[in-house]
């Protein structure tokens, strides 16, 4: 009788480590799947607002004093990407 209830034992161990290293792949690779979605749409919403800033043909256009002109342009972009994350 003594061996029956340690191979019962055994096999619920067993099954229980199965079932739980299935669980965190599944919730695991949900997790990184939402937090890939999540930042490849802060790039994109990044990369809108950069448009939306030097883009000439906007409905409130500045007037001279505050247009941004090519050179002072470059330098912007040139300073955001040349930081580090």
């Amino acid at each position: 009788m003594k061996n029956n209830k340690s191979n019962v034992l055994l096999y619920g161990l067993i099954l229980g480590g199965i079932v739980g290293a299935g669980l965190a792949i599944f919730y695991g690779s949900r997790f990184i799947k939402n937090n890939k979605i999540k930042k490849r749409e802060r790039k994109n919403k990044f990369y809108e607002g950069l448009d939306d800033i030097f883009d000439s043909s906007a409905v409130n256009s500045p007037d001279e004093d505050s247009r941004i002109d090519k050179e002072t342009e470059k330098g912007i972009i040139d300073e955001l990407f040349s930081r580090p994350n």
